[in-house]
């Protein structure tokens, strides 16, 4: 294992206050007299806020210099390695069911085979209701050789029912050996896009979409999982095909299920975030707030207790949040939430992935150009174009594109306005993919900017609304303004005042409207 200088400090950093006591506590001997000095190293690198190699070769010359101190952060690591594997192993339902298996085999191999037999039976039983059919399949793998290599005396009639106990059959089982297939394929296509689809890509989704289907009469199974993979998998296929309220009614389903076993977000919540997160666009775009708001204030959630998984969870909590108090105008409650995610995100962002982080970066930079803090929307909005481009969705750099140009459009700085318009006309050129209403709101900008006859303004105004209704039955249109309510802007400019009172004229009026 090669260890970098940088990965080493890095590693060590991003330790909690528990791994580090649980480091130091149990892998210490605690009958030693002298501290080891991988500890020491381990003090060092902790303690040092950038990374100093000299320093450290300097400190503890001559135990380690620049030729040994490789082999010294590579002990270090593996000392580390081999605690934080012990540290998540604890109280975790299928590392438990692992450690029994290997007591299993030490029995077995001993002779102590009554013990290993009891042992393998309980632990049989336990795989099952963890649903975890992976070390089900280790658990018969060691029932197979107690069998073949043990004493004739021994009745094995008891422990072969509980072997043919299977809680699906092997054809069930390799349907949702696909389901699963099938869906890690269906997330990697939604993570680039979700509704800006082009046809070979339609044509794909259409395809699993016929594969999902034929397992339609099999989802009676009683298992959790392969009614989670087929769940998640048609719900998902139907949102990129914009069937979203049908979607969001197959979602809802799947929060109950993942209600009814709450011990599998312990185990695999990362199962559990992806749904969170589809009920968040699906729900909100459904106008169901309230359910919204219910499923992320729900008390399983309590159990979300992963670093990585906290941050992803309270990330994913403040995109929902943030969309709902902007599309019912509740702009004090914006201000608090977004005050709130800056005071955090810092600590946030390391663990989430570009797509979240862009997408988090895009919400701030909505919320704030709402709020007319121009500066801080112009900041996040670049942020989240520049920093993200890897594993982040492609539509969101036209929605980027568009936002900063109206950003700087209300700043006026007619320096700032040239430069960014100069950009967002470049990016636009370049594309492949033509859309009337970009092309519209860009030239609107444009021609509108130095204008200084209002009725001029707005007649530039009123052509871009124009084309906006003339496609109203496009799709890419619909969606891009389900992120930003770019009619509801022009609209704002026609009657001569700010967005924020546009939306809540809206709101009192009872006409709930896209805004971001």
């Amino acid at each position: 294992m090669k260890t970098s200088s940088l990965f080493i400090w890095q590693f060590i950093h991003s330790l909690t206050n528990a791994e580090k006591v649980f480091f130091r506590r149990n892998f210490t001997a605690s009958s030693q007299t002298e501290v080891k000095l991988y500890l020491k190293l381990f003090d060092a690198i902790a303690s040092q806020k950038k990374y100093d190699e000299e320093k450290i070769i300097a400190r503890f010359s001559p135990a380690i210099t620049k030729k040994n101190i490789s082999f010294q952060k590579h002990y270090l690591q593996i000392q580390l390695n081999n605690a934080l594997v012990d540290y998540y192993s604890r109280n975790n339902e299928y590392q438990e069911i692992y450690k029994q298996i290997q007591l299993i085999r030490v029995f077995r191999k001993k002779g102590l085979l009554d013990e290993a037999h009891t042992l393998w039976k309980k632990t049989m039983n336990r795989a099952r209701k963890a649903e975890s059919f992976a070390l089900s399949s280790l658990l018969k793998s060691e029932f197979e050789k107690m069998i073949l290599f043990s004493s004739s005396h021994i009745s094995y009639d008891e422990l072969h029912s509980v072997f043919n106990q299977n809680a699906m059959t092997y054809p069930e089982y390799a349907d949702m050996i696909t389901l699963r297939d099938l869906y890690a394929e269906i997330v990697l296509i939604k993570r680039k896009v979700h509704y800006d689809i082009e046809e070979p890509q339609k044509k794909l989704i259409k395809e699993l979409l016929n594969q999902i289907t034929q397992y339609d009469k099999k989802i009676l199974n009683k298992s959790f999982w392969f009614r989670h993979y087929y769940y998640m998998s048609k719900a998902t296929l139907l949102y990129l095909l914009n069937h979203i309220e049908e979607a969001f009614d197959i979602f809802k389903v799947v929060h109950t299920d993942w209600k009814k076993k709450p011990v599998f977000i312990i185990t695999n919540g990362e199962h559990y975030l992806e749904l969170l997160y589809m009920i968040n666009y699906a729900g909100v775009y459904c106008g169901d707030f309230t359910y919204v708001t219910s499923v992320f204030e729900d008390d399983c959630n309590n159990i979300i207790e992963d670093k990585m998984q906290r941050a992803n969870f309270e990330a994913i909590k403040f995109l929902a949040a943030n969309k709902i108090y902007n599309k019912t105008a509740r702009y004090d409650a914006v201000g608090t939430l977004i005050t709130y995610m800056k005071s955090r995100y810092e600590q946030w962002e390391p663990l989430l992935n570009n797509d979240i982080n862009r997408t988090v970066n895009l919400s701030l930079g909505i919320a704030s150009f709402v709020l007319e803090q121009y500066n801080d929307a112009l900041y996040y909005i670049k942020r989240g174009l520049n920093n993200y481009k890897d594993g982040a969705r492609e539509e969101h750099s036209a929605v980027a594109q568009l936002l900063l140009l109206l950003i700087t459009y209300n700043i006026n700085n007619g320096r700032l306005f040239d430069a960014q318009y100069r950009n967002t006309y470049t990016y636009f050129y370049k594309r492949k993919k033509k859309q009337p209403f970009e092309t519209a709101l860009v030239q609107c900008l444009h021609r509108s900017f130095y204008m200084t006859d209002s009725k001029e303004k707005l007649k530039q105004y009123q052509k871009a609304l124009a084309v906006f209704e003339e496609n109203k039955n496009n799709v890419i249109q619909h969606m891009a303004s389900g992120i930003f309510n770019y009619p509801g802007w022009l609209q704002s400019k026609v009657h001569r005042i700010s967005y924020r009172q546009y939306v809540e004229k809206k709101v009192k009026t009872g006409e709930l409207i896209p805004v971001s």
